[in-house]
C-alpha cells in the first residue's frame, strides 16, 4: 500500500503542473535604486535577481537613453549621455528583465536623472549625491559627496569603497549640520586599480545612498596638481678602477667600490610628492656618502629606505650620488656575475618610474700563474701523504737491493786511495 501511493503522489504532483491556474513561482527582478548623474559620468547600476526555486538567472537591461558596458550582468556600468537640448536635462528609464533556466521572468525599472537639479538619490525632503574623486595621488584620493534637502541637519554622513561594488570599507562617520558638500580622504591605495565608491547620509528618515563612481588609483593625469612629468636616470662609475665614464653598465672585481649616480629631471610643470628609493642587491653594500644637489628640500635620509624630495619645480634637475662596495670574492662564483641596482621614483603626477644600473662582476684565477704538473691535488690527504710515503718507499728499495752496500764500498775505496 505504502509503495503504491509513492508511486500515485509524483504523478498527482505532475498533472497539477497541467491544471489551469498553476505556475511555478516566477523569479524576482531588482533595478536598483534611481541613478542622479551628470553628463558624461559613468556610475553602476544596482541590479540583482533572486529565485526562490534556486534556478540559474540570466539577466538582460534595456535603457532608452545612454549605453552600459555590458547588456547581460546583473550591474553594468551606466555612461550618461551629453545633453544638449530641455535645459540640459534628462530623465531615461532602464528596465531589468530577469529569467530562470524554465523560462519565467520578471522585470524591474530604474530612473536615470542626468543633470537633474538635485542631481542626488533622495528620500523625501532629504538627498545624497555622490561627486567624482579628486586629489588622486599615489596612495590616496579625496572622496566627495552632497547633502540637501531639511532633513540633511543632524545627519550623519560617509563613504563606502572598494574594488568592487561590494565596497568593503567605510570612511569614519562625521555628523553634519547644514546642506552642501563634505569630503574625507582615504589611503593605502594601490596603482593602476580601479575603485568604487558611494555616497552614505543616515538620519532620523533611515539611510540613502548615493551612485556608485569609480577612479583609477594613483592614474598619472588624474592628480590634483595635473600633468607635469619626472624623468629619472641611473648611471654608475668604478672608483677602484678609475674609470670615472658614467654609464649604465660598469665592470668591477670583487671589493671593489662603485660611485651611483640619479638624475631627476622635472617636466613642464612642477612635480609634488616625489619620492625616491634605491634598492640594492645584496653583494652590493650600501657605503653611504650620500650627496643630493639642486634639492632645498631634503634633509636627511637613507636612499635605500627611500627619500622625500617634496616638489620639484618645473624644469630642475635633481642629483643624488652615494657609494657601494662590491662585496668580497668569497660571494662569487668564477666568472662574470650581473649587479642590477635598480630605482623608482615616484610623483603625484607620473605614478612609478623605475631605472636599473648593472654591475658586471669578474672572479679570476691569480694573474700570472701558470700550471706545472707537481704531483699535488689540492687535497688535504693525499698531498700530506704521498711525498713522504714516496720516499720512505724509495729509501727501502735503496737499503734492501744491495746498492746501499756498493755505494758504502765505493766510498771506502775513494777513502783509502
Amino acid at each position: 500500500m505504502k509503495k503504491t501511493i509513492f508511486l500515485i503522489l509524483p504523478v498527482i504532483f505532475l498533472a497539477s503542473l497541467a491544471m489551469p491556474g498553476f505556475a511555478l513561482a516566477s523569479p524576482q527582478a531588482n533595478a536598483g535604486a534611481d541613478l542622479y548623474i551628470s553628463s558624461g559620468q559613468t556610475a553602476t547600476l544596482q541590479g540583482s535577481g533572486y529565485d526562490q526555486s534556486g534556478y540559474a538567472l540570466n539577466y538582460y537591461w534595456n535603457c532608452n537613453g545612454g549605453t552600459l558596458s555590458n547588456y547581460n550582468v546583473a550591474q553594468p556600468t551606466y555612461t550618461a549621455p551629453y545633453i544638449i537640448q530641455f535645459n540640459n536635462q534628462a530623465t531615461y528609464t532602464c528596465t531589468l528583465t530577469v529569467t530562470n533556466s524554465y523560462g519565467a521572468s520578471n522585470s524591474d525599472s530604474t530612473t536615470v536623472y542626468v543633470n537633474n537639479n538635485n542631481n542626488s538619490g533622495n528620500n523625501g525632503s532629504f538627498s545624497v549625491q555622490t561627486n567624482s574623486a579628486t586629489n588622486i595621488s599615489n596612495n590616496q584620493a579625496t572622496l566627495n559627496g552632497y547633502t540637501s534637502g531639511s532633513n540633511s541637519y543632524n545627519a550623519y554622513v560617509w563613504f563606502q569603497w572598494g574594488t568592487s561594488t561590494n565596497y568593503g570599507n567605510n570612511t569614519q562617520q562625521q555628523m553634519l549640520n547644514y546642506s552642501g558638500s563634505f569630503s574625507q580622504n582615504i589611503a593605502n591605495l594601490s596603482y593602476g586599480t580601479t575603485y568604487h565608491f558611494r555616497a552614505v547620509a543616515q538620519g532620523n528618515y533611515g539611510t540613502v545612498y548615493g551612485q556608485d563612481i569609480t577612479f583609477t588609483g594613483n592614474n598619472s593625469g588624474t592628480g590634483y596638481y595635473g600633468s607635469g612629468s619626472l624623468t629619472v636616470d641611473k648611471t654608475a662609475v668604478n672608483l677602484s678602477s678609475g674609470n670615472l665614464n658614467w654609464s649604465s653598465t660598469q665592470n668591477a672585481s670583487p671589493s671593489d667600490i662603485i660611485g651611483f649616480l640619479i638624475t631627476l629631471r622635472a617636466g613642464g610643470q612642477d612635480a609634488h610628492n616625489v619620492f625616491v628609493k634605491d634598492t640594492l642587491p645584496g653583494s652590493l653594500i650600501y657605503k653611504n656618502s650620500l650627496k643630493i644637489a639642486g634639492s632645498s628640500n631634503y634633509n636627511s635620509g637613507d636612499i635605500t629606505s627611500g627619500i622625500n624630495f617634496g616638489t620639484i619645480p618645473a624644469g630642475q634637475i635633481v642629483t643624488i650620488s652615494y657609494q657601494a662596495q662590491v662585496a668580497p670574492a668569497g660571494n662569487f662564483s668564477y666568472g662574470s656575475s650581473a649587479l642590477n641596482n635598480n630605482i623608482t621614483a615616484t610623483s603625484n603626477e607620473t605614478g612609478a618610474l623605475a631605472d636599473s644600473a648593472t654591475i658586471y662582476v669578474s672572479k679570476t684565477l691569480v694573474a700570472g700563474a701558470t700550471y706545472l704538473p707537481t704531483g699535488l691535488t689540492n687535497n688535504f690527504f693525499t698531498d700530506s701523504f704521498i711525498i713522504p710515503l714516496m720516499l720512505i718507499v724509495s729509501g727501502l728499495w735503496f737499503y734492501f737491493s744491495g746498492k746501499a752496500y756498493k755505494l758504502a764500498d765505493r766510498i771506502k775505496i775513494r777513502i783509502r786511495s
